[in-house]
């Protein structure tokens, strides 16, 4: 008897064993087929590299600028195109760089170190693109910080890698100011202003790195508040390159012959094709090879950037409405439920009626997590959070279909300047799919006029 209950015990670990393989290797391929890349069904040139262009490249770490637009600047540095480039951090949060320069478990000073080294690297990096020194900007902000930055408002963030509070780095011109969102404002502010860009290239907010939807986050505000306030000659145009979306691009490695394609999943228009000359590329190259900390341990990643072209995908103009990218993720095929289509807001004096559209009927146990960050006319930022719950009468919604509709109470709504939504689906805790930063439009909302911008608050003036 006791042979046949261990040859079932056998039996049902064999079956078990087996549906979990396949669920493995379902999901990889899931995740293979949502970073495969499709033509878009227009291409888009890039408007020509004139001489009365001015680029600004504002990048979340150092080596995103070579990675997103490393060919762009190699081609308009040739034909004498101003171009500056800011990193918003000094990419020190990285436990497996700091490892190669430091300590097997790194503290605080390894990191410190790994965040002087990677400015230098992309200084070296840069000059090999041909940049100048007075071209480069270095703000310092905390690696994997700028994301609960922007969370935090005017509340100063402590790195946990470098333990900083404020900027520290000697390279940077911004010293001592405070780990907070309008401090990062104010500093692209000062550069738009100085600079006076005809287009910034920022990171995209679908990027899969929260400081890279930071990133784009902040460079909205920044040109929100600047053009608002009359300071640009001309508004710019505002691209967003991408980095991370799951396993894109595909395939990964060395392959300077192919195209570089957008997502699959993101692919339908409004990208913009750059082809670059073999000088340019092989320019890329080369300053990715100088990001040495990372190189040494994302080679492969980092050269599937090296092709014949570069994207970029134009910003839209802020709506009410916004489409987001389906069938994204590998979890969205078996749980399509949790897949978000679109949302729409309509502002209101006391606060936000949102509707989010899923590809089928949310229901328990997915819980959608909402947040609202806001500032208002003085530069203070404030950001409210919602979870919303099927069955739930502690955030009530009604239901059209696939559609949820909410009502968000934001009784100071009428003082608000700028408004940022995000709206995530969760499954026990896990993000399964997410929008990116959407600004909404205040301005037409329908009330009084709010009063005219001024400096945002907690942001120090410097000079480089």
């Amino acid at each position: 008897m006791r042979r046949w209950w261990f040859r079932l015990g056998l039996a049902l670990i064999g079956v078990f064993g087996s549906y979990v393989g396949v669920t493995v290797i379902l999901f990889v391929v899931g995740t293979h087929r949502t970073s495969l890349s499709q033509l878009p069904q227009e291409w888009l040139p890039m408007p020509p590299l004139e001489t009365n262009r001015r680029l600004l490249i504002i990048a979340p770490h150092p080596d995103d600028e070579v990675l997103g637009c490393g060919g762009l600047i190699a081609e308009a540095v040739q034909r004498k195109v101003p171009v500056r480039v800011v990193w918003l951090t000094a990419g020190d949060g990285f436990p497996g760089a700091a490892m190669l320069i430091g300590r097997s478990t790194p503290d605080s000073q390894d990191y410190r170190t790994l965040g002087k080294t990677r400015i230098e690297e992309a200084r070296h990096a840069c000059q090999i693109l041909g940049l100048s020194e007075a071209d480069l900007f270095f703000l310092g902000y905390p690696d994997r910080g700028l994301w609960t930055m922007a969370l935090a408002g005017d509340r100063v963030v402590r790195s946990p890698y470098t333990g900083y509070t404020r900027v520290a780095y000697p390279q940077c011109a911004n010293s001592q100011h405070p780990y907070t969102a309008p401090s990062v404002v104010w500093d692209l502010i000062q550069i738009l202003d100085e600079f006076q860009p005809t287009d910034i290239f920022t990171a995209h907010p679908l990027d899969d790195h929260p400081d890279h939807m930071a990133c784009a986050l902040f460079t909205m505000e920044s040109i929100r508040h600047t053009v608002q306030r009359g300071a640009l000659s001309q508004r710019p145009r505002l691209y967003y390159y991408l980095v991370h979306r799951g396993d894109w691009p595909l395939p990964q490695g060395d392959h300077p012959d192919r195209l570089l394609l957008p997502p699959f999943s993101m692919g339908h228009g409004g990208w913009f094709y750059l082809p670059l000359t073999p000088t340019a590329i092989e320019r890329k190259r080369a300053a990715l090879e100088a990001h040495a900390t990372q190189y040494a341990l994302m080679t492969r990643f980092l050269s599937s950037f090296v092709r014949l072209n570069e994207l970029f995908q134009g910003a839209q103009v802020p709506t009410l409405s916004y489409r987001n990218p389906v069938d994204d993720n590998p979890a969205l095929r078996l749980r399509p439920e949790g897949d978000i289509r679109a949302v729409q807001v309509t502002p209101q004096p006391n606060g936000l009626a949102v509707e989010i559209t899923t590809r089928q009927p949310l229901k328990t146990p997915f819980q959608l997590q909402i947040s609202l960050i806001t500032i208002d006319a003085r530069g203070h930022w404030n950001t409210m959070q919602w979870t919303y719950r099927p069955g739930s009468t502690v955030l009530p919604a009604s239901r059209d279909g696939n559609t949820l509709l909410l009502w968000l109470a934001v009784p100071t709504m009428r003082r608000q300047q700028a408004g940022y939504l995000v709206v995530q689906t969760r499954l026990y805790g896990v993000e399964i799919d997410r929008t990116g930063v959407l600004p909404i439009p205040l301005s037409d909302a329908g009330w009084d006029s709010p009063v005219h911008a001024t400096t945002p608050r907690s942001a120090p003036s410097h000079s480089r």
